[in-house]
């Protein structure tokens, strides 16, 4: 709904419109006449017969006319010289690439003329509680739609039988982790640090500081180690480190990068390291010089060994956002380990996203959208409410080390996170939930939508998405657990072909041996109780998906990050961090998953009293039995990691790695960092 102005709204705007094109003052602005509108007491009537007091009027117009003077007021309603979007984005429906300076200078001076418009009239109108009649005052609580309305300011494994990796998604395609293993050394990045450990001596072999404010994880490759962090201290930056470990005692500074913008998310893929970051221009920010933006303010910088530059116009596409126009950056940069010069190739889109998802070739970038629907009373207040999401989900090829924008297109509802989407023979599948709905889509490599199916579980939303081969696996939750399943065999025509109701939910499926494993919360006909499940499940006959075995730790809840999961499926053993509902401790467990059954191998908690600690553990059917937690020092902290070389466990806290039989037993040795 558009803003109506009251008749003193119109009034007043009357008045000061003609000081854009006049330099003489017009009469109604002279001093005898602004006194006489400030002081006046007479009472005006708008068109409704609202009484509106003119005490207000004379605070907001001293304010304006006499504090800061009529020439301020005068420049205060002059906007931009440029206020529309230039037609080339206006109309654009594919990606605007190879860009000129003026193209990015003219957007965001746009951007800066609609902040100014909204905020201007904010203030002279809506801020002033009697210079609108009271059923008219809420007319201007929301802008409409426009910029900012989407303004947010958010596995295939690759199993060794010898050694642990992470847990990832895609195979091929690593993912940055507090944890690396090579075989025989351990790289753990806590406290701000690296420390590379001799797994079989138990011997930190080095301590390295890392630059940077924080870290967010980290990549081995040969005998590079790259850091991706960040760093708040000045601006939001995203950072990557190299070193040289050929010396596992002393390692080496290679090279430093920095982005603009808060770390979004990396990738490894062969030996390049792609690094891709979120940067914010807010419009308020944006200054302007002879009424347009100044381009080096309004692009993000990269910074090779601390000489920073900002990205060229030619770096930066363009994409199609209808009048919804983006403040926001992705920055992406590529960076290949096996180069001697690490020379960083950097790209850009203007365009935000909240989830990533990685092939060998393609990035898919996702961002949901709010779309708001305004609801006028009968007292005449107007409310705003979310009518629906969609997601935008963009597709850029990085099969040179650039970010190239391919493809762009739009789905109903949001995505739960990056398991939502998958890419499979040329095809694209994505599961979502608006308001009370599940869908999923089949979109071309346009992204384009070729199938769909919609009423999946109403009244319900998605807790966890998995694509193996030619089916998916949807978890949908509301007092029960349905898992559904969908064949893609014909990707044209996807069809549910199977479904399970049991209580409680998943929230992170796994493949495993041929079999799917859920990491979830426990529940009953009443919903979820105060406990954590895994359950077996058995899809070998997709039309018929069983619950073939459960386990449940009572007081605990799961930590379903993905990376937390060691995946030891050679040795059919399963392990994942869990945390105690009481004590906010995150402890590790280890299972084996063999012909049908789930048994416990180990619970293990890095604590300090050096001795076992019993506790209970309720079997499907209720039974107790006797379950025995091995323990460290209590300084270590909860586990944050846990990974295996040959037939040891290792888990890893803050200040702490700790070492287990891998097929259960008692701690064999602990290394303080």
């Amino acid at each position: 709904m558009k803003r109506k102005h009251s008749d003193n709204e119109k009034y007043i705007r009357s008045i000061l419109q003609p000081l854009n094109d006049k330099t003489a003052l017009p009469q109604e602005l002279s001093q005898e006449s602004i006194t006489a509108l400030v002081t006046g007491k007479e009472q005006k009537r708008n068109k409704k017969g609202k009484i509106i007091a003119f005490k207000t009027i004379g605070s907001v117009a001293a304010a304006i006319l006499l504090a800061i003077g009529i020439g301020s007021a005068v420049n205060y309603f002059n906007r931009p010289g440029i206020t529309k979007m230039p037609d080339e984005i206006k109309q654009a429906q594919t990606p605007v690439s190879a860009n000129t300076e003026k193209t990015i200078v003219d957007y965001f001076t746009v951007l800066r003329a609609e902040f100014e418009e909204r905020n201007k009239y904010d203030f002279l109108y809506g801020m002033a509680d009697g210079l609108v009649a009271e059923d008219e005052a809420a007319d201007m609580a929301a802008p409409e739609a426009g910029i900012g309305a989407n303004f947010n300011t958010s596995a295939t494994l690759t199993d060794s039988a010898d050694h642990g990796t992470t847990n990832v998604q895609v195979k091929g395609v690593d993912e940055d982790d507090i944890i690396k293993n090579d075989g025989k050394y351990i790289y753990v990045l806590t406290d701000a640090s690296v420390k590379i450990i001799d797994a079989e001596n138990m011997k930190l072999m080095s301590k390295t500081d890392i630059d940077s404010r924080g870290s967010n994880g980290m990549y081995i490759y040969g005998n590079k180690l790259a850091v991706v962090g960040y760093d708040y201290s000045e601006k939001d930056c995203s950072v990557l480190e190299i070193y040289d470990i050929t010396d596992k005692s002393n390692p080496k500074l290679l090279d430093e990068f920095s982005q603009d913008g808060g770390y979004f998310t990396s990738r490894l893929i062969g030996s390049k390291v792609i690094l891709l970051s979120q940067y914010w221009v807010y419009p308020e920010d944006i200054e302007l010089e002879k009424g347009l933006a100044v381009y080096n303010d309004i692009v993000p910088e990269t910074s090779v060994n601390g000489v920073a530059q900002p990205l060229k116009p030619d770096m930066i596409t363009i994409l199609p956002q209808e009048e919804n126009y983006s403040c926001a950056y992705t920055v992406m940069t590529a960076v290949d380990l096996d180069s001697e010069e690490f020379k960083p190739v950097t790209s850009s889109v203007l365009g935000s996203g909240d989830n990533a998802y990685c092939t060998n070739e393609n990035l898919y970038i996702s961002d949901t959208v709010y779309h708001y629907e305004e609801t006028t009373h009968s007292n005449g207040m107007i409310s705003v409410t979310n009518h629906e999401q969609t997601t935008k989900i963009h597709r850029f090829s990085i099969k040179d080390g650039t970010l190239k924008s391919e493809a762009s297109g739009e789905v109903k509802g949001r995505m739960l996170n990056q398991f939502s989407i998958d890419e499979k023979n040329g095809y694209v599948r994505v599961a979502s939930t608006d308001s009370n709905e599940n869908y999923v889509f089949v979109l071309d490599m346009s992204l384009k939508e070729v199938a769909k199916i919609d009423g999946i579980a109403e009244g319900e939303t998605i807790q966890s998405v998995r694509y193996i081969g030619d089916y998916g696996y949807v978890v949908t939750f509301r007092q029960t657990d349905p898992l559904f399943v969908i064949d893609f065999k014909n990707m044209k025509a996807p069809k549910i072909v199977g479904e399970l109701k049991i209580p409680g939910f998943s929230s992170y499926l796994h493949p495993f041996n041929g079999y799917l494993v859920g990491i979830g919360t426990d529940g009953d006909e009443n919903g979820t109780v105060d406990a954590l499940k895994i359950s077996l499940f058995d899809i070998s006959d997709p039309t018929d998906p069983q619950e073939i075995d459960r386990f449940i730790i009572k007081g605990a809840r799961a930590d379903s990050f993905h990376k937390s999961v060691m995946d030891c499926a050679a040795k059919n053993i399963l392990g994942f961090i869990y945390r105690d509902s009481n004590t906010s401790e995150k402890k590790f467990c280890t299972l084996r998953i063999k012909e049908g059954k789930i048994d416990l191998i180990g619970s293990y908690s890095n604590r300090n009293e050096n001795e076992s600690r019993s506790g209970v553990h309720y079997g499907a059917s209720g039974e107790e039995t006797i379950v025995y937690f091995d323990t460290a020092s209590y300084s270590s902290g909860s586990i944050e990691r846990a990974t295996y070389i040959g037939d040891t466990l290792y888990t890893v806290s803050s200040h702490r790695m700790c070492s287990f039989p891998l097929e259960g037993g008692g701690i064999k040795e602990s290394l303080d960092f």
